[in-house]
């Protein structure tokens, strides 16, 4: 029982795109069946997956936190294919922490906030299809009957559905490394006990509001238990992910097109290790960037790192596995985004190139005693 207590990647997936796209792209493309094995080129490919989210669907008044419903629709179509395999997100983080292995393009979708545009317009779409999904929520938007975002009936009637499956934010969603650790405490408090009274067990999963945590934050987090928690970095969840932080891919009206949402959905893990900054929350500007690549990859001439805002970052590499972004410039942005991809050598004939990803995301510390809260995704 728990206890309780603005983005630029054009330069990135241009890039990419133009090495990786091909016919070989097309829709009714004939993949390797799930039931399949297949020659993982690392360990960590054994058992990895790629977690989708979305916030809004079909809301074009919020381009930054929503997707159009043609959009999302062309998702879907592309996991009906035989290339995907998509499982509910319980499904995957069991797997993952025992280390079994799960087929090859395991996908989980999630929805983000509760809001009431994914139940119009992205639910009829996955009941449909038959694919399942997770939606993370705040508890006071329900408790306060916000506008625009689902109500307790809405959700208990949600989760009769064997697709369905709920998870919790803050009951405030509020930025928490903003918050005081009392405030973090009783806003998570808040909404397991909510989550109890209507559902009658534990919550498994919690999201990071907008993504971001301090390591403080995280460790409070980590406190409770959950089986997962989720923010909003870039990469693919492997056995070795940190399950207090387990990254997703975002997509929205800018970068949801089909062709990035074929190349996430398709992207494999980029192990690493001893990661500067050890904190989202950078005091230093600009702040010292690094890590440290398994040494099952060893061709780092191909990695590539592109930061939003700045373009493609050129590397250092001081020796052995280590990779270090020393920037001569300060970071201007309240966000900034560092996108990390290299190749997979192994080459299928008749699939797509795959790409390894490993993302990070840096709030400045100097916003911190300021709102700022994006104006596409406060609760309303």
């Amino acid at each position: 029982m728990l206890t309780i207590q603005k983005h630029n990647y054009g330069g990135l997936y241009r890039g990419l795109l133009h090495k990786s796209l091909s016919a070989a792209f097309a829709l009714g493309m004939a993949f390797m069946p799930q039931s399949a094995a297949y020659a993982a080129s690392i360990s960590a490919d054994r058992a990895s997956a790629v977690v989708f989210v979305y916030q809004r669907v079909g809301e074009e008044a919020m381009p930054q936190s929503s997707i159009s419903v043609e959009q999302f629709r062309e998702h879907i179509r592309e996991l009906q294919t035989d290339g995907y395999t998509v499982l509910p997100l319980k499904t995957i983080i069991k797997a993952l922490k025992a280390g079994e292995a799960l087929p090859q393009r395991a996908i989980a979708i999630t929805l983000e906030g509760g809001w009431k545009s994914t139940l119009q317009n992205a639910v009829p779409l996955l009941h449909e299809a038959g694919l399942p999904y997770t939606v993370f929520y705040a508890s006071d938007m329900a408790d306060n009957n916000a506008a625009n975002h689902m109500t307790w009936r809405e959700m208990r009637a949600l989760r009769r559905n064997k697709l369905a499956d709920l998870a919790i934010l803050p009951a405030s969603y509020s930025h928490m490394a903003q918050q005081s650790p009392e405030k973090n405490a009783e806003a998570i408090n808040r909404a397991v006990s909510r989550y109890r009274a209507e559902f009658g067990e534990d919550p498994q999963f919690f999201a990071y509001p907008y993504g971001e945590y301090s390591a403080d934050v995280r460790k409070q987090v980590a406190e409770y238990k959950f089986e997962a928690a989720f923010s909003q970095q870039s990469g693919v969840a492997y056995a070795g992910s940190d399950f207090t932080a387990v990254p997703r891919f975002i997509m929205t009206d800018t970068f949801g097109d089909l062709d990035r949402f074929m190349l996430t959905a398709n992207a494999l893990p980029l192990p690493v290790s001893d990661i500067m900054p050890d904190n989202m929350i950078v005091g230093e500007n600009p702040p010292p960037i690094g890590f440290t690549v398994t040494p099952e990859l060893t061709d780092l001439g191909k990695l590539s790192c592109f930061i939003s805002g700045i373009g493609k970052a050129e590397l250092v590499k001081p020796g052995g596995n280590r990779v270090e972004i020393r920037l001569d410039r300060m970071l201007e942005e309240r966000r900034t985004r560092i996108n990390c991809t290299m190749p997979d050598d192994t080459v299928i004939p008749g699939q797509p190139q795959s790409w390894r990803w490993f993302g990070m995301q840096l709030v400045l510390a100097d916003y911190m005693d300021e709102e700022n809260v994006e104006s596409g995704d406060r609760p309303e």
